[in-house]
C-alpha cells in the first residue's frame, strides 16, 4: 500500500518554501504613494541608467552597467552573448546611425530577492535614421545580479513596435 503522507508532506513544504520565497522578496507596486524600499530603488536607477547610457550613446557608461560576459540580449528575434557582441555586432553600429535620440523606459516594476533582481518595463524609442524615422514603443525585461554595491545587467529581451495614436506620449 502506497502511504499519501509523503506525497502531502512533499506539497507541504513545497507550499511553505513558495510563501516563504515571496513574502521574503522586495518589489515596488505602481501605486505611487509607496516609496520603494533601496534595493528595489536601486535597480529602478540602474534600469533607467542604462537607458540613459544608451540614449546618450556612453557606450563607457554601458561598460559598467551590463555584465560582461555574462551579458545575454534577446531583441525581438535577434540574440547577442556577452557585452562585446552586443556591442560591436548590434548596439554600437545602431547607435552610430541614430540622429535625436530618444530612448526613455517608464513603468518600471522590480523585484529583488538576495543577489538576484528582475524588472519589467515599457519603453518609448525615437530617432531619426538613414531610412526613416522610427518611433517604436515596446516592453522589456531585465534580469540585474548584485555585484558589490551596484546592479549589473545580466539579461535583456524587448519587443517593441511602431507607436500607434493610442499610445502614450514620449516620457
Amino acid at each position: 500500500m502506497i502511504s499519501v503522507f509523503p506525497r502531502t508532506l512533499a506539497v507541504l513544504i513545497l507550499s511553505t518554501t513558495v510563501a516563504g520565497r515571496t513574502a521574503a522578496q522586495d518589489h515596488v507596486q505602481a501605486a505611487p504613494t509607496s516609496a520603494p524600499n533601496p534595493r528595489v530603488a536601486a535597480v529602478v536607477q540602474s534600469i533607467q541608467g542604462l537607458f540613459a547610457a544608451a540614449e546618450r550613446n556612453d557606450l563607457a557608461a554601458l561598460d559598467s552597467i551590463y555584465a560582461g560576459d555574462s551579458l545575454l540580449v534577446l531583441e525581438g528575434a535577434g540574440i547577442n552573448r556577452g557585452w562585446k557582441d552586443y556591442r560591436d555586432n548590434h548596439l554600437g553600429p545602431e547607435l552610430k546611425e541614430f540622429q535625436n535620440f530618444r530612448y526613455r523606459p517608464f513603468e518600471i516594476e522590480a523585484r529583488v530577492t538576495g543577489d538576484l533582481a528582475w524588472a519589467t518595463f515599457r519603453y518609448a524609442l525615437s530617432a531619426d535614421t538613414p531610412t526613416g524615422k522610427a518611433d517604436v514603443v515596446g516592453r522589456g525585461t531585465a534580469i540585474l545580479e548584485r555585484r558589490g554595491t551596484r546592479w549589473v545587467v545580466r539579461l535583456t529581451q524587448t519587443a517593441g513596435r511602431t507607436r500607434r495614436p493610442s499610445d502614450p506620449p514620449m516620457p
